[in-house]
């Protein structure tokens, strides 16, 4: 798919521990975590989450678009106002505030999260940089709060995607050069 190599593969892990993500939700009903380790040390933790989530494939933003058409039609919310980033642009990424596909939950200094509320569910999305013996990781975890069936028959259809979809974007980022 890309002709760039990666250096270090990207690990299913579990969702660290010191994540901001563990107490996001009243409850995680799902959970999963992608890591992998950066070849640019320096980068922000919003420039990571930037790079990873905003320049979605065409394919991904049809997948988004059919899956917000479908979420309508069973009277849930679905924002169609995601727009990728152009390369020159770097967004504010400030609580409360939409960048890319997804609302900003919580701002740190070493975590990103974002996600959105609904009637069948709750997710959110966090984007972690750490440091172990002097190398730094990108950790990308994902944690979701289910409500009712409606949202147990959106993840059972949605979780295969998710699992590959996740690292892809992670993978995207790097073969691009940016992350």
């Amino acid at each position: 798919m890309f002709s760039k190599q990666i250096s270090q593969p990207i690990r299913a892990v579990h969702m660290p521990a010191e994540s901001v993500l563990n107490s996001s939700l009243c409850r995680i009903d799902f959970a999963d975590a992608y890591e992998l380790r950066l070849s640019k040390s320096e980068i922000q933790i919003s420039e990571a989450y930037v790079v990873i989530f905003c320049y979605p494939p065409t394919w991904v933003q049809v997948l988004m678009n059919l899956r917000g058409h479908i979420a309508l039609r069973l009277g849930l919310t679905h924002p169609f106002d995601a727009r990728e980033i152009a390369p020159d642009e770097y967004p504010k990424v400030v609580t409360g505030v939409r960048v890319g596909s997804f609302t900003v939950q919580s701002v740190h200094p070493s975590e990103l999260i974002v996600g959105d509320d609904d009637k069948h569910l709750n997710f959110r999305i966090s984007t972690m940089k750490t440091e172990r013996e002097g190398q730094f990781y990108i950790t990308v975890s994902t944690a979701v709060e289910i409500h009712n069936m409606l949202g147990r028959a959106y993840m059972f259809v949605v979780k295969p995607f998710h699992r590959f979809l996740a690292p892809y974007m992670l993978r995207r980022a790097v073969s691009s050069g940016r992350l």
